[in-house]
């Protein structure tokens, strides 16, 4: 678990760099949230300033006081900005396409808990950490992949690099992948799973880990 830590950490750091003016909408939260307007029509790169905005309104709340809280802010206000179905179809491999839809669903939705439950544990651990970041310019890969890249910079450690891979989609650009130094959270996801049915069978997939 320690390189999914160091990647969502990364991620974290990331997203926490930014002061946002974003007043976006509601569930609750005691700082209103509204809808992502034109989603579809977004830049892979607008997309992420759109998400650090969000995340940075969410910390200046406070409400950093119950792990749930923080992953149920993270369920409902960013989740629109992620791929799962594809994070999950390359996590799996061909594993993915021997299950059912249920099964498809049952693993997706473990997937993002996973993700959001090591991601609110670093929001919650370090939701005062203010880096400073520097964007690198957005590079296609593909007709239907963008990499956009952060550069982390902390104020006392090494700067991180890390890079952000959108898909295209109908529904416009979802982020399916992040990997900092090297390191990917789908290709550590892949090795958790095939290591999960090599011990435990095809039934440990489906379920939660």
């Amino acid at each position: 678990m320690k390189t999914i830590s160091l990647i969502i950490l990364s991620l974290s750091l990331s997203l926490f760099s930014f002061s946002a003016s974003a007043q976006m909408p509601g569930y609750g939260y005691s700082q209103p949230y509204a809808q992502y307007p034109n989603y579809a029509q977004q830049s892979p790169a607008a997309l992420l300033e759109m998400g650090i905005k969000v995340l940075q309104d969410y910390l200046k709340t406070g409400e950093l006081d119950s792990n749930d809280k923080v992953i149920m802010f993270l369920d409902s206000q960013l989740s629109p900005f992620f791929d799962f179905e594809q994070m999950a179809r390359w996590s799996a491999g061909y594993h993915y396409v021997r299950m059912n839809s249920a099964q498809q669903y049952i693993f997706q939705a473990n997937l993002k808990k996973m993700f959001f439950a090591a991601f609110s544990r670093v929001v919650s651990a370090y939701g005062d950490a203010q880096p400073r970041v520097e964007f690198l310019p957005p590079r296609r890969q593909g007709y239907e992949e963008v990499v956009v890249t952060a550069r982390v910079i902390p104020s006392k450690n090494y700067p991180i690099r890390i890079d952000f891979r959108f898909m295209q989609g109908p529904q416009g650009w979802k982020i399916y992948d992040v990997g900092t130094n090297g390191n990917s959270a789908v290709a550590y996801y892949r090795a958790f799973f095939k290591n999960l049915i090599r011990n435990q069978g095809y039934a440990g997939l489906l379920q939660q880990h």
